[in-house]
């Protein structure tokens, strides 16, 4: 039995466990979901091969769960979770009907952090209180429209956020609602607490920045200080799941 499959059947196991430990079966989990899904996932990351991309062997996959509002960072060689944190996103939470993060597969493209991955430090552009940790979620060339692949869908990234940039985020801040509730556009938004622990996975996982690309000239600047650094690589990112758990 290979470590993967060992791992998968722990899962497994557990799960069983824990059902027949209540009087009632336990309401599906993000694992029990992963677990439903993962071999649509290995099945779409082959898809990228034959796409164009034929030595892409990415190391992680991050699972987004809006049931939960989560995020799972997996080791897609053994199945192994490496990293839960809070990550408000989906229709659960705020947005704009077509502007929310829609299920399915992505890549992880061009990735920015600010220094230390500091809350305060702006790393999104002109999208005021965008911050810490910015990475683009990209269609991958599978994607039935050709003139999307590649492209950022509805302006999604995951990013962090500064509490201060404004009233509302602020009084979002102090609730403890981001995490649970989402970017109004449906990014994915970690917790500013926990933001820091996906910093050296996006470093390994970037890929190219969506080609429409242009940090203006604030970003330019924290960019040409030090402030925050860019990561890109001639390369399709590792990929990122939204759980179709509405």
């Amino acid at each position: 039995m290979t470590v993967f499959a060992k791992g998968i059947f722990s899962i497994f196991s557990l799960l069983i466990l824990q059902s027949c430990s209540t009087n009632s079966p336990p309401k599906p989990s993000t694992k029990q979901a992963i677990l439903k899904e993962w071999p649509t996932i290995k099945a779409t990351v082959l898809a990228q091969r034959k796409a164009g991309y034929p030595n892409y062997d990415p190391k992680w996959i991050y699972v987004v769960d809006p049931a939960t509002q989560r995020m799972n960072v997996i080791s897609l060689k053994t199945g192994e979770i490496f990293e839960t944190l809070r990550c408000g996103t989906g229709k659960l939470g705020l947005g704009i009907a077509h502007a929310q993060t829609p299920p399915g597969f992505f890549t992880m493209g061009g990735v920015r952090i600010a220094k230390n991955a500091d809350s305060s430090i702006q790393t999104g552009d002109s999208k005021r209180g965008v911050s810490g940790i910015y990475a683009e979620i990209l269609y991958p060339p599978t994607h039935p429209d050709p003139k999307l692949r590649g492209y950022v869908p509805n302006g999604v990234v995951i990013h962090s956020y500064n509490p201060n940039a404004s009233e509302m985020l602020y009084q979002r801040r102090a609730q403890r609602k981001i995490g649970r509730i989402p970017c109004t556009t449906g990014c994915p938004v970690p917790e500013i607490d926990e933001a820091p622990r996906l910093v050296s996975y996006l470093k390994q996982s970037a890929g190219k920045f969506d080609p429409t690309a242009n940090p203006n000239s604030h970003l330019q600047a924290l960019i040409n200080s030090g402030q925050v650094t860019q990561y890109q690589r001639n390369r399709l990112g590792d990929p990122i799941y939204v759980l179709n758990r509405h």
